[in-house]
């Protein structure tokens, strides 16, 4: 028995260890082939990628018609330089992420969607910016909007009907003095300005000229009292210079002299 075993392990182990070289050779040769095809083939991939997207549209996923919805204020030469797109191009072809981000950058765009609808179109959805102050710095005007950030690209001489505000750090605080002016639709249509003084408190101009001192704390009720008074004394008509709501349950005026003294403000 055991030289029938010993005659075994002989015979064998060398027959063995070929067709392990064997085994281990076809899997060399395996892997050395499929290595090359990949090198080919990333060597080639945009003239591979090129010749698909041709053959995509040849069958009919070409771009045909671009709609858009939304646009109101962005000009339409912004839009069309931004996307980029022309007509015949592969659908396929066209980087949904890269026209997103690019739509993004233009000023009046506080987002867009953006959608490829097979087999030819591309729909593009924006939200713009609504404008809702010019904010005065020195004798330049820009248009913000309730962020109180400046809308870029945007003409502001086609929108003087809308509240100037001014006043350091004013403009993140911009929506929040509008929308309590607003509260009083019929004093707030008088009103052209407000500013924004010591960082915090607001003076409201009217288009007479007359300038509405709030106190810091609780100005709605302030101008609420103003309105109501102004109802039934009409107030605002009178030549007035200043009227001055800082002190509560008060209403403190200055009349409208030629020259005055000059004091600070706050």
């Amino acid at each position: 028995m055991r030289r029938l075993i010993d005659w075994v392990q002989f015979e064998e182990l060398p027959r063995i260890a070929l067709l392990r070289k064997i085994k281990i050779c076809l899997i060399s040769l395996f892997w050395v082939s499929t290595v090359s095809t990949i090198g080919m083939a990333m060597m080639n991939h945009e003239e591979l990628n090129h010749d698909l997207l041709k053959l995509t549209a040849s069958a009919g996923l070409e771009l045909k018609k671009t709609l858009v919805n939304g646009r109101s204020h962005t000009p339409e030469k912004t839009l069309a330089n931004a996307a980029n797109l022309t007509i015949g191009i592969p659908i396929l072809g066209i980087d949904l992420y890269k026209l997103h981000a690019n739509i993004n950058k233009i000023g009046w765009v506080e987002d867009a969607i953006v959608e490829r609808r097979l087999p030819s179109t591309i729909r593009i959805t924006l939200r713009e910016r609504v404008p809702i102050a010019l904010l005065q710095n020195n004798d330049e005007h820009k248009l913000i909007d309730h962020k109180g950030e400046i809308i870029n690209g945007a003409d502001p001489s086609k929108f003087t009907h809308l509240t100037v505000i001014t006043g350091i750090d004013a403009a993140p605080y911009a929506a929040h003095i509008l929308s309590i002016l607003k509260t009083e639709p019929e004093l707030f249509s008088e009103v052209w300005a407000a500013s924004y003084r010591s960082k915090r408190r607001w003076d409201v101009h009217l288009k007479n000229g007359m300038e509405i001192r709030l106190p810091e704390t609780d100005p709605i009720s302030a101008w609420s009292r103003l309105a109501m008074i102004d109802r039934e004394k009409n107030i605002t008509d009178r030549d007035l210079a200043v009227i001055d709501l800082r002190v509560p349950k008060q209403l403190v005026v200055e009349p409208n002299i030629p020259v005055r003294g000059k004091g600070s403000r706050t």
